[in-house]
Formats: structure tokens, sequence, C-alpha cells
């Protein structure tokens, strides 16, 4: 997974936001997976800077950015597809996000109590198999986005509804 960061543009700014968000998403969720990976068998250490700031990203990119990015694309965009006649893609989308948002809210909430706590032997496990399910689902999900739903905003929206989302999408971050 690591290296998946791409400079991708769009000539939308909607679109451009929204891999902007997809791109600051797979950095966080790339330093989990090292995470996971250097520390497999025993539980890193929550004293260590780096631990720190990766759990404190993980934990906040979780509940801040990605619940926002999703209640935009769910309450702006998926309906302005759907109202053009595909529905498939927000119905899909929808599904994953139904899946991830739970999964992300117990990540982030053991992400805290690592912080605050450490992790024991048991908590390590329980956190290194959620947010390896949560690192490989957050992947595919943007993947897909990538490759159907920010193509897909470039035909959809014309110049100033383009303005109007992505001024909105702004404000909210």
């Amino acid at each position: 997974m690591t290296g998946y960061t791409t400079k991708m543009s769009f000539s939308r700014r909607t679109a451009q936001l929204l891999h902007e968000d997809h791109q600051a998403t797979i950095i966080v969720i790339e330093s989990l997976d090292q995470l996971i990976a250097k520390a497999r068998k025993k539980a890193p250490d929550t004293n260590d800077l780096v631990v720190q700031k990766t759990l404190k990203n993980a934990g906040g990119a979780i509940e801040e950015e990605v619940s926002k990015h999703f209640a935009f694309e769910e309450d702006e965009l998926f309906t302005r597809l759907e109202d053009m006649g595909d529905v498939g893609i927000g119905e899909h989308l929808r599904e994953e996000h139904r899946a991830l948002l739970p999964l992300g809210e117990t990540v982030a909430t053991m992400a805290r109590d690592a912080r605050e706590n450490g992790f024991t032997d048991e908590s390590w496990t329980q956190f290194r198999n959620a947010a390896a399910e949560l690192i490989e689902r957050m992947f595919a999900h943007i993947q897909k986005e990538e490759m159907a739903l920010l193509p897909a905003l470039e035909d959809l929206l014309d110049a100033e509804t383009d303005m109007e989302l992505s001024t909105a999408y702004a404000d909210k971050h």
C-alpha cells in the first residue's frame, strides 16, 4: 500500500478537494499500517512520540475528516448523481460508508485509549485487527472513489455548481 499517493489533477475544484482529502487519508492509513507492521507481535510503546503521533492522527482523521467527507458526499454529491440517473455509485459508496464509519470510530476510540493508557497484549491485538481491517477497507474505498466518483463529478458539475459545492466543502474543513 505504501506509496499510493498520486498527483492527479481535476478540472473541477470539488473533485480536486476530495482527491486532496483522499491523499491525506492515505498518508494517515499508511502510517497506521507501518505501525502495525513494525509491532506485529508485541504492542508498541505508546510513550514513543512517533507512536503517539500515529495514534493521534489516525483518531483525528477518522473522527473529524472522514465523517465530514462522507457526509458531504452523501448529502451533496450522491444525490446529484442520482438525480442525473446514476444510482449505482451512490448506493455502493453509501454501503461502504455505513461499514467504514463504525469501524473507524472503534479504531479511533481504541487509539485514544491507547494514547492515554498504553496497550495491553489484548488491547493491542484488538486494535491491530480492527486497524488492519479499516486500512484494507479504506484503501479500497478511496480507490473506488478516485476511479468512479471523482471522474463522474468532472462530467456532472458545471462551473457554478462546482464553485458552490467546493466553497461549501472548504467551509466545513
